[in-house]
């Protein structure tokens, strides 16, 4: 078992995401960035100094039609705590703006302010995120959403945008909601999938999809598939690697040409109600990006047909994720500081047993043989990891990235600048040392109704000394 490694128990124990917010000494400059992927309430512009959260919005149900369900995942380490009589306490303000199609309707707003109180630093490090739900009245219609958080410590903001559509079932006809996940917490209880990549389970997974006004004692025909894309899932190369092409290409490419089927089901429903709540479960999910279809074929009194169509997509990653709970992906992830010779003599160890001793010597010899140094490097290094992916994850792990290996080995930068189709990174404070300033291209992801932007570093010959050395800090055990 892994848990019987000390070593390897203290990455188990560390926190999922390591961002101290006091890192963050600048905000990001220049524009705001993207709302990122398409139709989910995550950004994956990465902006230095913003609180990160993913919103989910869903129109309410039972008795609450004419309403959306606003969900919030914050993860502790995004917001600051300030110990206050012997606990750990963030307020923070929500606000939520509801823009609709129509010009002649003023925008709605709701704004509430929120408060977390732990016990423990530890627990403003956690690895399960604040979950934050809230049920907020508004008239049928399309909307785009826009919620934003403030943290009133230091008072920084950030934003996350997505539509959602509150159907009449009075005055509408045949119309299909938001398909969700269902997330299960450690507690037994359920909710919504708010996050974009989803942890692979070893159970079933649940999915509903609301579907509204179909035709009362007709049978209507509901078929929903489940599609796993292939792509690209290879590692970042060092900044000073040398390529023909002035950014790395082939990076999160995802083919839609050849999905493989995953999941097909037919169901039959002669709708009793206005509203049904469909809810389907099938089997763990393979790792890659997945896409929901959901289709509904139901005959009008008038004999007209009717079709409707749901979609979503989700990147399916390894259990536990963000955070790397197999040997296997430690191994993988320590590539970036590790040699190639070091790499290929853990991979080739005959047995388990084998390649965990030759892990954790690698380990201590980064340590200068000091368990507790090396323990310290172990938390630093997969904490990064784990914020890496939770931050850059599309279709591959967010470590793998370009944006990805650079926050695993220099951390987070001191200063983050959007413009137009580019996003630099600096690490040096003045902003003017070349060898550590890094220029990604901005890249959109698009097929089939998805819209996902990545990141892809310009590369340079130049870095190879500042890497280098940065590496070496590591290796000796200096933490950069």
């Amino acid at each position: 078992m892994l848990s019987s490694s000390p070593l390897i128990r203290t990455i188990l124990r560390s926190p999922a995401a390591a961002i101290v917010p006091l890192l963050f000494i600048f905000s990001s400059c220049g524009g705001s960035g993207s709302a990122g992927r398409f139709d989910t309430g995550g950004a994956q512009s990465y902006q230095a100094g913003t609180p990160g959260f993913e919103i989910e919005t869903m129109q309410g149900q039972g008795d609450s039609l004419s309403a959306v369900d606003l969900f919030l995942s914050i993860p502790y380490p995004s917001l600051i705590f300030e110990k206050t009589g012997g606990v750990f306490r963030s307020m923070c303000e929500i606000t939520a703006r509801f823009a609709g199609s129509s010009s002649s309707r003023p925008p709605l707003e709701v704004a509430w302010p929120d408060t977390t109180i732990v016990d423990t630093y530890e627990a403003t490090q956690g690895f399960e995120p604040i979950t934050i739900q809230r049920r907020i009245p508004v008239p049928p219609g399309s909307y785009r959403v826009e919620v934003t958080l403030e943290d009133l410590v230091d008072g920084r903001k950030a934003t996350r945008v997505q539509p959602v559509t509150v159907i009449d079932p009075l005055e509408a006809g045949p119309a299909i909601g938001r398909i969700s996940l269902i997330a299960r917490k450690r507690d037994g209880t359920t909710l919504p999938q708010i996050s974009f990549f989803v942890p692979q389970r070893r159970d079933s997974v649940d999915c509903t999809v609301p579907v509204y006004n179909l035709p009362p004692g007709r049978e209507s025909r509901i078929e929903i598939r489940v599609f796993l894309f292939g792509g690209d899932t290879t590692t970042a190369v060092p900044p000073y690697y040398y390529s023909v092409l002035p950014v790395s290409m082939g990076h999160a490419i995802i083919d839609f040409e050849k999905p493989d089927t995953l999941y097909r089901a037919i169901r039959s429903v002669t709708a009793s109600r206005r509203v049904e709540l469909l809810t389907f479960r099938f089997p763990p999910l393979r790792r890659g990006m997945a896409r929901i279809d959901c289709l509904v074929s139901a005959r009008t009194a008038s004999g007209n047909d009717t079709a409707l169509f749901a979609g979503r997509y989700y990147s399916v990653q390894g259990q536990g994720f963000p955070r790397p709970v197999t040997l296997s992906d430690l191994i993988s992830a320590v590539v970036y500081i590790a040699t190639p010779e070091e790499m290929s003599a853990i991979r080739e160890a005959t047995g388990g047993d084998e390649q965990r001793k030759r892990f954790e010597d690698l380990w201590l010899g980064f340590g200068g043989g000091d368990r507790t140094r090396a323990a310290g490097l172990i938390r630093k290094y997969y904490a990064r990891v784990a914020e890496a992916n939770r931050l850059f994850t599309i279709m591959r792990e967010g470590w793998r990235t370009d944006r990805g290996m650079l926050y695993c080995v220099l951390g987070p930068p001191v200063e983050v600048r959007n413009q137009l189709d580019t996003q630099t990174w600096y690490y040096d404070l003045g902003g003017n040392a070349a060898d550590n300033t890094f220029l990604f291209k901005r890249i959109l992801r698009t097929g089939e109704g998805l819209n996902v932007e990545d990141y892809v570093l310009y590369r340079g010959a130049g870095y190879e000394t500042f890497w280098t050395r940065m590496v070496a800090k590591w290796r000796s055990g200096e933490q950069p």
